[in-house]
């Protein structure tokens, strides 16, 4: 009887001690939680600068995870100060995110931060197919997105109703657009609204005698850009941290050196 028992035991002991085995195993084998870098910013830079590079920087970096977050106007340099963004990437330069913050009460020390271009954004004109018009001056611009016509035969364009398609998510692109081109005005209060420039390209594409602005990247296929003459609305993408990048932010920012190098 006690030689059954202490078989017995030993077949348990040989068992447990071949699963804690193959236990260490899987947990050896298993893949760590990549560690996330979190960029914030307007959603035209995001989609300028970051998201092309997204794929790329999380190959080159597996233990490194890539995760963007559209800002609220105004609380960027808040989420940097606050630790819940590692980095900011926006069309505005660092002044004018302490503006802003400004404006909303909240305090900041600028030399805490810290901030370097990391690309360009050209925003252009994205017309539907059918508003076959191959150029439009400032002025036509201005008139268009304020409002002050309505209806594309008055720019040579055919006898439809004008749908200014419009992301205030892209605040940083808008606010170029609006002091360069609308010289100051704001754009027609009755416009579409749409979430991203991503969004916008879409709804542009499917509504007819729409009209809308975003970075040229998203040019393509279906998509209709008139001239403009010599009219740019060109601007430094910027990156922003809290002190020096961090080791991960300083990865993409290597990355992201790299990129416009090859261009």
């Amino acid at each position: 009887m006690k030689r059954s028992v202490s078989l017995c035991m030993l077949v348990i002991a040989v068992c447990f001690s071949a699963g804690c085995t193959t236990f260490k195993k899987d947990a050896a084998n298993q893949t760590p939680t990549p560690e996330v870098i979190r960029i914030g910013g307007g959603d035209t830079a995001l989609t300028e600068v970051i998201a092309p590079v997204k794929e790329t920087f999380e190959d080159e970096n597996p233990s490194l995870r890539l995760v963007t977050v559209q800002s609220k106007p105004g609380t960027e340099l808040a989420d940097l100060d606050s630790g819940s963004l590692d980095a900011v990437v926006s069309t505005l330069d660092l002044q004018t995110f302490l503006e802003r913050a400004a404006a909303n009460e909240t305090a900041l020390d600028g030399d805490e931060f810290r901030e370097v271009p990391v690309g360009t954004n050209e925003t252009v004109v994205f017309l539907n197919q059918g508003v076959k018009i191959k150029k439009l001056t400032r002025k036509q611009l201005k008139a268009i997105f304020t409002g002050k016509i309505t209806n594309w035969k008055k720019v040579g364009g055919p006898n439809r109703h004008i749908v200014v398609v419009w992301s205030p998510a892209a605040d940083g692109e808008n606010e170029l657009f609006i002091r360069k081109v609308l010289e100051g005005e704001q754009v027609v209060s009755r416009f579409l609204p749409v979430a991203s420039v991503e969004e916008m390209r879409a709804k542009v594409l499917e509504t007819p005698g729409a009209v809308g602005i975003g970075p040229s990247a998203l040019v393509s296929r279906g998509v209709r850009v008139p001239g403009t003459g010599s009219l740019t609305v060109v601007a430094s993408v910027m990156l922003i941290t809290k002190g020096e990048p961090s080791p991960k932010v300083q990865k993409l920012l290597d990355l992201l050196k790299d990129v416009a190098f090859l261009r």
